[in-house]
């Protein structure tokens, strides 16, 4: 028996807050992928290049099971998308993990508490760890007192974004980007800063629900791309003792920079970059950006991609 798990990736547009329950805002797109196999063996293996994460979730899962032993299965990571790069990898590398060792040793559809337990994720933004099982553009979080009592944050809105639209993400060469932010060093810039003001928090919680939200029920585009610039912008202001600025680093304000004033609509740093967005209101507007990109916006790839609509694990 072999199950094959494959997942998309997430884009965090940015927190409300610094501090917890944190809360946020982000969609799940179709790629760059990850894709798990978990298939019978005759002693446990898995995958060397990932091997401190997997042997993590075994371990929980021994706990979960009461299982002494390991389970007698191998576990390949066939393609994971490009870490630390603000796509949430990590997060649903660690789900699609979790799944595909609960389904090939139960033989059933494993419930998502379970796989949550596993994966072990989800303790700053929620986007990702909800988006696995419920893809679609995710705020979370905005009731601080209804987050407080939770392990992770229940959602607020969940919405499709509309089928024309597209996503441009915007991935720098390594010699361009600024330094990847995660694990320990992650937990300390975020020691480092001050939770958002009443105020702030407030303003960052009115974009979501008075403009982005209602635009893509509305399905109107400018009115989402302008929201979503300005949150991103606003949100990335909590992390400026940090980062240097909304954005981190100066290669990625200056693409940032570039990007807007070239034209492009709905501009913004994923989590903590380099990974940066773009949106399109059509695969033809989108298609066009990528015949000239690697002129106008050099030491740059864009990959153009779709919202994701349905759940990948099965």
């Amino acid at each position: 028996m072999s199950v094959e798990v494959q997942t998309g990736a997430r884009l965090h547009f940015g927190l409300l807050d610094v501090a917890p329950p944190f809360g946020g805002c982000g969609v799940m797109i179709d790629g760059p992928t990850t894709c798990i196999r978990v298939r019978a063996a005759s002693t446990f293996e898995c995958d060397r290049r990932h091997r401190d994460r997997i042997v993590g979730i075994v371990d929980r899962w021994r706990q979960m099971t009461g299982d002494e032993s390991h389970p007698s299965v191998s576990i390949e990571v066939v393609e994971a998308a490009p870490s630390h790069n603000g796509l949430g990898s990590g997060t649903q590398l660690s789900l699609g993990i979790a799944f595909g060792l609960l389904k090939h040793t139960t033989g059933e559809t494993p419930n998502r508490e379970h796989v949550l337990q596993l994966a072990n994720r989800g303790r700053r933004s929620a986007v990702g760890s909800h988006g696995f099982f419920e893809p679609g553009l995710i705020v979370e979080g905005l009731d601080r007192t209804r987050s407080n009592d939770c392990d992770l944050n229940p959602i607020d809105h969940l919405i499709q974004i509309p089928d024309s639209w597209r996503v441009g993400v915007v991935l720098m060469d390594e010699d361009s980007a600024a330094e990847t932010i995660s694990g320990d060093e992650e937990q300390q810039q975020f020691d480092a800063l001050q939770p958002a003001t009443h105020d702030v928090r407030s303003r960052l919680v009115r974009i979501l629900t008075d403009e982005l939200v209602p635009a893509v029920q509305r399905s109107e585009f400018n009115v989402f791309a302008d929201a979503l610039t300005r949150y991103n912008r606003s949100s990335g202001e909590l992390f400026a003792s940090v980062q240097g600025g909304p954005y981190n680093g100066e290669a990625t304000a200056d693409l940032i920079e570039r990007m807007i004033v070239s034209g492009h609509r709905g501009v913004g740093q994923s989590s903590w970059g380099p990974g940066v967005f773009t949106w399109f209101d059509s695969e033809q507007a989108a298609r066009r950006a990528a015949q000239s990109w690697n002129e106008r916006f050099p030491g740059t790839r864009l990959r153009v991609q779709r919202p994701l609509r349905h759940p990948c694990p099965r």
